[in-house]
């Protein structure tokens, strides 16, 4: 009877949050047996299979989502201290060097997790621009320290007005009272221009997304600026709608159906490199004979590229071992005073100059 009532309830619309009691109600069963079930604890209490399944169907059927956050303050061991830890990243930047950094998060939690200390790492996502709207950022109840990346001017300008609540280490990105990682300013691009200048080349192009970031503004930035200076020749721009491959090839095919030059090209990252490869031989030009290209990060599978990607940019591994070394550092030190790392460029030759 009263199951049914829930069922009318739902029919006409009304907006009931579904709870371990509503389920049991509408089995007919103990609170204790749902919980039991959702627990996966059914056998070892002896519940009567059909039971089970009734208990798992009614699951199904009123769409119960479980609440988390309760389950972790009935699961909470007083003797433990668990430290959350993130790494917060945009849906439209690559995963690469996340990845790694998140390796090495979970690695160096592993060696600092006992008896009294439990850690969890995970990566929070938000929109490009869009970082002072990610839930829980401002009042701690997210994470005890985090590693933010792939920010843009707005993020920046966000994360300068506001002060996090907990350990926080920004990668790539130069803000105002943060601990910040980064590639050394512009070095990135300038080497990339004297790889390029080194193949005597002669119509220079610098590959970018629509969106720029500040480290990706500096890199272009720097290269124009040095192969101006050492030809007397602009350098031209090709913007790519956005930061994946295929943005990449459609911005290089327009570029280059147009007629305009491009014999040594430079792309701010690896993954809109590899569009700009599939562009250059879908032209029937050859890399590198006909178009040298330099990328930048060192993607893993930069090797793999054809020919294999020259690539300059931070160390990822020192880039990450900073970052995630910093991090710790905060959590156990909170009044350490805000610091700039630079990091140097790593230069990788291969066949693409």
């Amino acid at each position: 009877m009263v199951g049914s009532c829930v069922m009318r309830a739902m029919a006409r619309g009304e907006k009931r949050p579904v709870t371990v009691r509503t389920i049991a109600e509408h089995v007919g069963v103990s609170t204790a047996a749902v919980s039991t079930v959702l627990a996966n604890r059914h056998e070892e209490r002896r519940l009567a299979p059909a039971t089970v399944e009734k208990i798992r169907q009614a699951v199904r059927d009123l769409g119960y989502v479980p609440n988390v956050a309760g389950r972790r303050l009935r699961a909470h061991d007083p003797g433990v201290r668990h430290i959350d830890l993130g790494i917060l990243t945009t849906y439209e930047a690559p995963l690469f060097l996340v990845s790694r950094a998140l390796r090495q998060v979970q690695r160096m939690a592993d060696a600092r997790t006992g008896p009294g200390r439990r850690f969890s790492v995970s990566i929070g996502m938000y929109h490009a621009g869009r970082l002072r709207e990610m839930p829980g950022l401002l009042d701690a109840s997210r994470c005890n320290g985090v590693i933010v990346t792939n920010t843009l001017p707005e993020d920046d300008a966000f994360l300068a007005s506001v002060t996090l609540p907990y350990a926080v280490v920004v990668l790539g990105r130069r803000i105002a009272n943060y601990c910040c990682v980064i590639e050394t300013p512009g070095e990135s691009g300038r080497r990339a221009a004297e790889i390029l200048l080194a193949a005597r080349r002669e119509h220079f192009v610098v590959l970018t997304p629509a969106l720029l970031t500040q480290s990706t503004a500096e890199r272009a930035e720097a290269f124009a600026a040095l192969v101006l200076e050492r030809t007397g020749r602009p350098v031209t721009r090709v913007i790519a709608g956005g930061f994946t491959p295929a943005n990449a090839a459609d911005a290089m095919r327009a570029h280059l159906a147009a007629g305009r030059g491009c014999d040594a090209l430079y792309a701010v990252t690896d993954s809109l490199a590899l569009g700009a490869y599939q562009a250059i031989k879908d032209g029937n030009r050859r890399i590198p004979r006909d178009v040298a290209v330099v990328g930048v990060g060192d993607h893993e599978h930069a090797d793999f590229f054809d020919p294999p990607l020259t690539c300059v940019g931070p160390a990822n591994d020192a880039v990450v071992e900073h970052v995630v070394t910093w991090l710790f550092h905060l959590m156990n030190h909170r009044r350490v005073k805000p610091a700039e790392v630079h990091v140097a460029p790593s230069v990788v030759m291969r066949a693409s100059t």
